[in-house]
Order: C-alpha cells, then sequence, then structure tokens
C-alpha cells in the first residue's frame, strides 16, 4: 500500500541505483526503460489543452521538451512526431539542456530533477534527500508538498513568514562549465559549481523572470532579470549590483534574449503591464523594452505594428528569443484590437516577429478578427496552419495564446502554443504545422502523444467491436471506428453552451447506434472550484442528448429539465422496455432525474437528499437498486458566499427513485466519488472517497481567509468495502490516497481496480484484500480504470489531463 510520504523516493531510488550501474549493464537496464518496453499507449486525439514553455536541445533542434498545465511534461527527439511522457506530481516549471552536453537535461519540478542519459531516466538530484521531512498529498487536487528541515537552504521562507511550498523556474546550464547550474526559487537564486553536490543561494529583489550568462560578453557574470531590476552577479566574488528599469517599464515580464548571432553583443528584451489602464474588464495594454548593454538602460520598441498604432495598446502575454540567435524575437497577444469602419472592436490574437532587434515587426500568426468572445462563432482561424482537429472544431472561436519557444541558435525555428494545440515553425514564421495530432485519410486524428485533455470514460459499441468513444472536458464527445487508433470529434447537434463536457454516456444494449450522453458548459466536477460563485446554479448549462446514428449526430432531450441542467451521469435499466426506457440524469446542482420514456421527457426524483443536490454519480446494479453520490459544495446561504459547506454524501434506492436512504459511511468520509459493485454478490459495494482537502478548496481562499481563517478539513480517502448492501462498511485501501473511481472487472469478479491523484494505479485480485500498484502508470491526476471489453486483460486508464492510457495488466 502507499502512504502520504515516499510514494515517489522509491522509484527515484531505482533510477539512480540504474544509473550508478557500470557502462555495459546501464546500457541494458536503459532499454528495459524505454519506449519500446512500455506497456501504455496514450490515445486520443491529441492536443486539447495548454502547453507551455517549449525548449530546445542546443545539439539536435528535434530534441525538445514541453510541459501541460495539467502536470504531464513531454519530450520528443523527432521534431514531435511523437512524444514520451514525464510526470511529476504538481507538474514541471521549467527545462534546461546542457548546452555542452545534449545528454544532460533539467526538469525543475518542485525538486530538481535531472536526466543523464537523453531522457530515459531522471533523478532527483536537489533538494537532498537527508534534507526531506516529509512529502504530502493534500487538498482538492492531493496538490503535492515536499518538506525540509529549516537549516536546509531549500527551506525557502515567504513574505508571509511561511515556507513556500517550491517550485523551481528558470533552469540555466553555464554553457562555460556544465558543473555550473542555476535556477530561481521565488527571489532566490540557487546556485552549484560543481555539478550538484552542493548549493547555495543568493536573495535578490523581486520575484526571478530570467537568468542569463554566455561564453561572450557576460562569461564572468550572472544575469539575473527581476519585475524591477536586473541583478548582476560577478561569478568569482558572487557580489550582486542592481540596476532598477525605468518606472515605465515597472514591473517588468517575460524577459527574454541572448546574443547576437556572428558576435558577441546581446540584446534583451521585457514587457510591462500598464495596470493602470485596466478598468473595462480587457486585459491590461501591454509595452515593449529593449536593452543592449545588459540591462543599463531600456527603450521601448515604438514600431506601428508593435504598439497597434493609432488603436488601443495590445495585450502581450509572453515572448521568447532565439538565445544564440537574438535578434530573432516572437511575442504572443491575446487582445489586438482594431477599429471597423463602424467604430467596433475587432479582437485579434496571435504572434508577431522581428527579426532585427525589435526595430520592426510582422504578425506571423494572425487569428480572429470577432469579438474575442468564447464560444462566439465570429472569427477565423490562421491562415497559415497545417493544422489537426482543432481548426475545424474551435478555429471560429476565440482561442487565447499561450506560449512560445525558440530555439537557442535558430531563430527560424519556433513553437507556439494555444488553448487546445501546440504548432512549429521552422521558416520563422511563414507556415505552422501540427506537432499535437495529424490527420487521416478518413477525417479522422491519431495523437503524437502530446495529450492534455481530461477524460472520463472508454465506452463500448454492444454492436461494433471497432466502434469506441471517449467523454471529455473541454473537446466534448470522440469515437473511433477501428478501436482507438484514430479519433474523430463529433458534436453536431450538440448545443453550444453545452459542448465543452460530455461528462458520460451510455449504448442502448438491444438498439443498434442508440445511445445518449450527458453534457455541462462546466467542466472539472466534482472539483469545488466549480461552485465557488453564488450564481453558478444560474450560468450552468447542460442537459442530456440522444444519437440514433452511433454518435454521429445529436439531438437535445431535456423536456422537464431544461437547457440549464449541467449533468454528470446517466445510468440506463436494462430491463426496461426497448423503446421506452428508464434512464436516470445525476443533474450537478439539482439532484436526480428519471425518465420513463426513453428519455423524452424528464422528472425530479429528489426525495430524501438532503444537504448537497451536487449529484455526480448515479449508479444501476442489475436488480434495479440504485446507488447516488453527492458531492462537497458550498451553502451559500442567503445567495452569498461563505464558509459553510454541504459535504457529500451515499444514497441508495430501491423503489426506482422515488425516495432516497441516506447511507452511514462513516464520519470523515465526506467527499465520495465512485462507488462500483460485484456483478456475482450485489451486496457487495466498493466506495472510493477524497482524503484530505482545504475548506478553500471548496469555499475559495478569499472566502476562506476572510470568514476565519483556511483549515484542512479531515477526510478519509481510499476506499470502503459493504458486503451487505452499504449497511455497514470496513476499509480495504489507504485512507490517505486520493481515489476518484473503483472499478469491478465484470470477468474476473474478484480483480478490482482503482485510480487515484496520488500518481498510481492500483489492482488488487482478492476482493480488495491485497493490492499492487499498476505497472509504469505514473500519471499524477488519475481518474477511472475501465476494463478493455475487447480484451479483458487490458486496461484504459482515464486521467484529469493526460487523456486515456490503455495497455496490458502488469503491476509492480
Amino acid at each position: 500500500m502507499g502512504t502520504k510520504v515516499k510514494l515517489i523516493g522509491i522509484n527515484l531510488m531505482v533510477l539512480l541505483w540504474l544509473s550508478c550501474k557500470d557502462s555495459n549493464t546501464n546500457a541494458v537496464e536503459e532499454d528495459s526503460l524505454g519506449k519500446e518496453q512500455s506497456n501504455w499507449t496514450l490515445i486520443g486525439p491529441g492536443g486539447g489543452g495548454s502547453t507551455f514553455i517549449p525548449t530546445f536541445s542546443y545539439e539536435n533542434e528535434k530534441d525538445f521538451l514541453i510541459r501541460c498545465d495539467m502536470t504531464g511534461a513531454y519530450h520528443t527527439k523527432d521534431g514531435g512526431n511523437s512524444f514520451n511522457g514525464i510526470n511529476y506530481p504538481n507538474g514541471s516549471h521549467a527545462f534546461a539542456y546542457d548546452p555542452l552536453d545534449p545528454q544532460v537535461m533539467y526538469i525543475g519540478s518542485n525538486a530538481l530533477n535531472r536526466s543523464m542519459d537523453g531522457g530515459k531516466t531522471w533523478e532527483r538530484i536537489y533538494p537532498f534527500e537527508k534534507d526531506i521531512v516529509e512529502e504530502n498529498y493534500l487538498g482538492d487536487h492531493a496538490e503535492y508538498s515536499i518538506t525540509t528541515t529549516e537549516n536546509s537552504l531549500f527551506h525557502v521562507v515567504g513574505e508571509s513568514g511561511r515556507a513556500i511550498n517550491p517550485a523551481i523556474r528558470n533552469i540555466k546550464v553555464d554553457p562555460n562549465d556544465s558543473k555550473q547550474v542555476y535556477f530561481s526559487l521565488d527571489r532566490y537564486l540557487f546556485y552549484t559549481q560543481d555539478g550538484g553536490a552542493s548549493w547555495n543561494r543568493l536573495k535578490v529583489n523581486n520575484r526571478i523572470d530570467f537568468i542569463y550568462t554566455d561564453t561572450g560578453e557576460a562569461k564572468d557574470k550572472v544575469l539575473v532579470f527581476a519585475s524591477s531590476a536586473v541583478n548582476t552577479i560577478d561569478k568569482k566574488s558572487w557580489q550582486v549590483t542592481s540596476m532598477e528599469y525605468p518606472d515605465a517599464m515597472q514591473p517588468a515580464f517575460s524577459i527574454t534574449g541572448g546574443t547576437v548571432k556572428g558576435g558577441n553583443s546581446s540584446i534583451f528584451y521585457g514587457l510591462h503591464n500598464d495596470e493602470s489602464e485596466r478598468g473595462d474588464g480587457r486585459p491590461a495594454p501591454t509595452s515593449l523594452w529593449i536593452s543592449k548593454d545588459h540591462g543599463k538602460t531600456w527603450r521601448q520598441s515604438k514600431g506601428d505594428v508593435i504598439t497597434n498604432k493609432a488603436n488601443t495598446l495590445p495585450t502581450f502575454s509572453t515572448m521568447a528569443a532565439a538565445e544564440n540567435d537574438a535578434e530573432h524575437v516572437y511575442v504572443v497577444t491575446s487582445s489586438y484590437l482594431e477599429k471597423k469602419d463602424d467604430g467596433t472592436d475587432v479582437v485579434w490574437f496571435g504572434t508577431l516577429k522581428s527579426d532585427d532587434s525589435g526595430d520592426s515587426w510582422q504578425w506571423v500568426w494572425k487569428g480572429g478578427g470577432g469579438s474575442g468572445k468564447y464560444g462566439v462563432k465570429d472569427g477565423n482561424d490562421v491562415t497559415n496552419l497545417e493544422d489537426a482537429w482543432v481548426n475545424e472544431a474551435f478555429g471560429k472561436d476565440f482561442i487565447r495564446l499561450i506560449d512560445v519557444g525558440v530555439a537557442p541558435n535558430n531563430g527560424n525555428l519556433a513553437i507556439v502554443t494555444d488553448w487546445y494545440r501546440s504548432m512549429k515553425t521552422v521558416d520563422g514564421g511563414k507556415n505552422w504545422t501540427s506537432i499535437y495530432s495529424t490527420r487521416q485519410d478518413d477525417g479522422s486524428y491519431i495523437s503524437s502523444g502530446l495529450d492534455v485533455t481530461t477524460s472520463y470514460g472508454v465506452h463500448f459499441d454492444p454492436f461494433d467491436s471497432t466502434h469506441i468513444a471517449i467523454s471529455y472536458t473541454d473537446i466534448g464527445y470522440h469515437h473511433s471506428h477501428n478501436k482507438g487508433r484514430s479519433w474523430t470529434r463529433s458534436t453536431t447537434g450538440i448545443p453550444t453552451e453545452w459542448e465543452n463536457t460530455c461528462y458520460w454516456l451510455v449504448f442502448d444494449p438491444e438498439v443498434k447506434d442508440k445511445l445518449w450522453s450527458v453534457w455541462s458548459n462546466l467542466h472539472d466536477f466534482p472539483r469545488g472550484k466549480m461552485t465557488r460563485n453564488p450564481k453558478w446554479t444560474e450560468y450552468g448549462r447542460g442537459g442530456v442528448a440522444v444519437s440514433t446514428d452511433g454518435g454521429t449526430t445529436w439531438e437535445p432531450s431535456v423536456e422537464g429539465m431544461g437547457f440549464d441542467t449541467p449533468s454528470t451521469s446517466i445510468a440506463l435499466d436494462q430491463y426496461s422496455p426497448v423503446g421506452n426506457r428508464t434512464l436516470y440524469i445525476a443533474a450537478y446542482g439539482k439532484g436526480v432525474f428519471k425518465s420513463v420514456d426513453d428519455g423524452k421527457t424528464w422528472k425530479l426524483h429528489n426525495n430524501g437528499i438532503e444537504g448537497s443536490l451536487a449529484a455526480f454519480e448515479i449508479t444501476i446494479l442489475p436488480d434495479g437498486t440504485l446507488y447516488l453520490i453527492t458531492s462537497p459544495t458550498p451553502q451559500h446561504i442567503n445567495g452569498e458566499v461563505g464558509r459553510e459547506v454541504h459535504m457529500g454524501a451515499v444514497y441508495k434506492s430501491t423503489d426506482g427513485a422515488l425516495s432516497w436512504k441516506r447511507l452511514d459511511v462513516g464520519e470523515k468520509t465526506k467527499f465520495p466519488n465512485g462507488l462500483a459493485y460485484d456483478p456475482e454478490n450485489l451486496d457487495r459495494l466498493y466506495l472510493g472517497s477524497w482524503a484530505d482537502t482545504f475548506l478553500s478548496d471548496i469555499v475559495g481562499a478569499a472566502v476562506a481567509r476572510e470568514t476565519g481563517g483556511n483549515e484542512l478539513m479531515d477526510l478519509d480517502g481510499g476506499i470502503l468495502m459493504s458486503e451487505d448492501g452499504g449497511e455497514t462498511w470496513k476499509r480495504i485501501f489507504d485512507e490517505n490516497q486520493f481515489v476518484y473511481d473503483v472499478t469491478v472487472d465484470s470477468h474476473h469478479p474478484s480483480r478490482v481496480y482503482c485510480n487515484t491523484f496520488n500518481r498510481g494505479a492500483y489492482m488488487s485480485n482478492d476482493y480488495g484484500k491485497t493490492w499492487d500498484k499498476i505497472k509504469n502508470y505514473d500519471f499524477h491526476w488519475g481518474h477511472r480504470v475501465v476494463v478493455d471489453e475487447n480484451n479483458p486483460e487490458k486496461v484504459y486508464l482515464t486521467t484529469f489531463g493526460s487523456s486515456v492510457w490503455h495497455g496490458t495488466l502488469e503491476t509492480e
């Protein structure tokens, strides 16, 4: 069984052991960890979420790293045709390649991690193991924290006087000496001169944004750019000299720059947001600044395009230059306003580029031209993109751009990312090509392995083994007609307001091509952040849709529930009459809806349900017994925010939802998530639940702080089992685990699975008495285990941010 502490250390010790073996043996061990030996394949259309900090190797332009906002990181050695995942809890925040050794790479997460073999294996090198006191998972997202001794340099105290949960950023390997490595943690610069055997730190004036040194003019110094000043550090004396930016440039962010190709001179760029001009709900206008003397003096870039002459100053979010080709620089905008002839604004979003050190700028990625509002299809996508499925799905919507990265030695090679995709140019922005997905001849798509999507379920067509579907957040319903090799998005007929999330679906087991699905514009249920606003039930949209052509087209079917019913679960009574099916819906915020006429009309059935009406999961047993799980939500007394919370509960109905009985699952099991039953013994139930959660995760940090302070809610996670239909329960899995759901294998009823937010999925072959961790799966945020109905010795693992993993059942 895993515990709260040391869940990661064992694997890292194994990797460290491998790296210390002699070279011949090490080669064999490395091969055993290679991609060809993995028992998992990521499936789905690819992309689907935000990606950040594209970072290229100095030696090989096809070798680069990129991270997503859902904790995963991705590594490619073939220019983005395929990716391998590197997963750290809470995600990766910084990447770096060694300029002198292409096999050495660094990732900054909650610790500093290094690979000495080109990314095959990784080890944590700082903080030192001897200084680590505890490693925990806490909160609604099972946030990982690492605690070190107070005398460790890694123990950083913030302005509040409390220790900061570390997030390493801005890693830089010295191009003059690989043993000298720098990284930032808040406003501290950490540095080593002996390859990580020992570390020192320096404190600067503000949070560090960019670290730079080179083999030319800056060879003997480290430039540390913060929000208000550049700090010049002498590498011999380690003395710091600070030079403030001009007042009009403060605070600055997204500093970038490097050496001009063919010479020793350098150039740096920075952005500044004028917060004083914010006020109409639009992002703050941004000015762009340039320095050619290591930050001693700065001038504002004043070209017509970069300032959007005669219109509102644009909003820029980030920028990046080629480190050794720095006259080439890209800047990203998601709010570039222009006036139409009738005086109304149109909003453009995209990327501008300069090839002459910021003297002139031109568009290399320009989309939009509409209102700039999410979900309003009045714009156009970029014309010079060779895109995959996102263009067709979202090309007329507003799409926020996220980040840009440039190859260090080639200013014409760059990656730009947005809400859904990662695109690469090799010709300075004249053309952009998808690196997240590849279009097939039949119009379907295959992922490159760069998957950034939350998946809830894998669903099997009872009449066609080649047809399977995935219910997704943000990108809706996708299905495959070749057993999952390639995928097509299918939302025709789904109301625009619902399209964001398909939570679940069910096929009619006796009517070919007929299925029902449930939808919501509010994603990420049951995460507490979704219900903090007292008006969430007013702007929530969703409901049920039916398809009679295998999911190709859909029709809403919401009479009795309306279009404002965010729905997360649907169950079908398989013994109800064909053509007149009985169906049940879990409606988040409303309770349970039932239909006895094939889903044509619906009626609310909440008798006996008290407190939270956030109905999350409904399960129907073969004998018709129903179980309902509700999730924690703020009470919002009198429509106001507050610290009062309705905790989650488990209910049972034996009369077709006419009445519900609340089950006693223990005083500390207040955040249940998923329930499963044994098909050979319907009295045997398994219940997965969430562990310790902060009050702020549910009501919000500001509300908790202003109403008496935040508190850690002492909850039992793990799995409970009942053998008497829910009357009594006993614990069978670690109470510290954040279990999203439990699955019973109908082909092997003694086999039980669970997936967790603690970076692991587990299997039991003896009804939960003992558990083994499923091998080679390490994604932080796991959802469900789904048995592959076409091959019961394989499973699908759905995730909160890494699409779906498909593989064979091996345990550690």
